[in-house]
């Protein structure tokens, strides 16, 4: 993926670099990964990073410096359009559209594995299973017991060991529902569904509430305010049956998705297009980051924003040829869209999944 390509080439950078005394040999192996975040401009292509400080800071250097050295070494690479240099060490990486689209093709291949890397390789965690809901005492409870079996699975994706609970880790989190208390959680789950539940604990940050205060478990008390029931998982799973859609509509009108050759970048170019191939590359960071953080719901949330971008893509540049006006007179066009739309259900899929919730139609 190329956020893993960008990383790699930071590494490769720096060794380089020292190896020909640009650079402290210190250096050499310092290259964090995982640190990339979207172009602070707003280029879907570009990629920004902080790395320089920190790794100006184990060779007694300038980050500034440091950016500028590694930057001249990006500048090189075919794949790269421009890498510059911001405040007093930053760097950004603006990389072909060919480049970009050809990560989504390659995420669409890798099918549930696109969120994996190997940004906390040499780190450990633990692996807790995920949680029987209608067990749970209360909400802070569920809550609890699904972002540690959350986090777990993220870290695993991005590249760490991760090792079962300990007898000790088990007693401290074991808390067992009385026979005689009523379980609100259960009561939601006899009512929604799991799936429901555990994306809504799945999604709530630390701190907030899941449910709100007070509110009975029951047919008339099961609404917010608003006086209906909100549902912020039907979007994701929305958005992830029109890709899946999209692409079964394809191969009963003889169309198939584009391969990662040719011209992908030129054919994926409107707005909408390319605000999504951006937004897809990040999947492998965010999953890494939430994991490093503790802060789990940051990848369904970022699914949330990846399924709203997808929904108004496919509205402004829809892949099947009875998609209305801005439907593709070329089928050249419509491969390429198609490619798209594979990007979009992986992304969606591997990240439903490492929530414990199966996208929809899969087992």
């Amino acid at each position: 993926m190329i956020t893993a390509d960008l990383d790699r080439e930071l590494a490769g950078a720096l060794r380089s670099l020292a190896g020909r005394g640009a650079l402290p040999g210190a250096v050499a192996h310092a290259a964090p990964s995982g640190t990339w975040r979207p172009d602070p401009a707003g280029d879907p292509s570009g990629f920004a990073t902080a790395a320089p400080f920190a790794i100006a800071g184990s060779a007694g250097l300038s980050p500034a410096h440091v950016a500028a050295a590694v930057a001249g070494s990006f500048r090189e690479l075919p794949w790269v359009e421009t890498a510059t240099l911001s405040g007093q060490g930053y760097l950004t990486i603006r990389v072909t559209r060919q480049a970009l689209a050809v990560s989504a093709a390659r995420m669409a291949a890798a099918g549930l594995a696109c969120a994996n890397s190997a940004i906390l390789a040499g780190t450990d965690a633990t692996a807790w299973p995920w949680p029987d809901l209608a067990a749970a005492r209360d909400w802070q409870h569920a809550w609890q017991q699904q972002a540690q079996a959350m986090t777990g699975q993220f870290a695993r994706a991005a590249g760490a060991a991760v090792l079962p609970p300990s007898d000790r880790e088990r007693a401290g989190t074991a808390d067992r529902l009385d026979a005689a208390t009523r379980s609100p959680v259960a009561d939601a789950v006899a009512y929604f569904g799991p799936d429901w539940v555990r994306y809504r604990l799945a999604r709530t940050m630390r701190g907030q509430s899941a449910w709100p205060a007070g509110a009975p478990a029951s047919d008339a008390g099961m609404t917010w305010p608003s006086g209906r029931v909100s549902d912020p998982l039907y979007p994701v799973g929305q958005a992830y049956e029109a890709a899946v859609s999209a692409v079964r509509w394809a191969a009963d009108l003889g169309l198939e998705p584009a391969t990662a050759t040719g011209r992908l970048g030129r054919q994926l170019s409107s707005p909408a297009e390319r605000d999504l191939l951006g937004l897809l590359s990040f999947l492998p960071v965010r999953v890494a980051a939430a994991a490093r953080r503790r802060r789990p719901a940051e990848v369904p949330r970022y699914l949330e924003q990846v399924s709203a971008t997808w929904l108004e893509c496919r509205m402004r540049a829809p892949a099947l040829p009875f998609g209305g006006r801005a439907a593709p007179a070329d089928p050249v066009v419509a491969a390429a869209r198609l490619v798209l739309a594979q990007a979009v259900a992986a992304v969606i899929g591997a990240g439903l999944a490492l929530t414990g919730i199966a996208a929809p139609g899969r087992p």
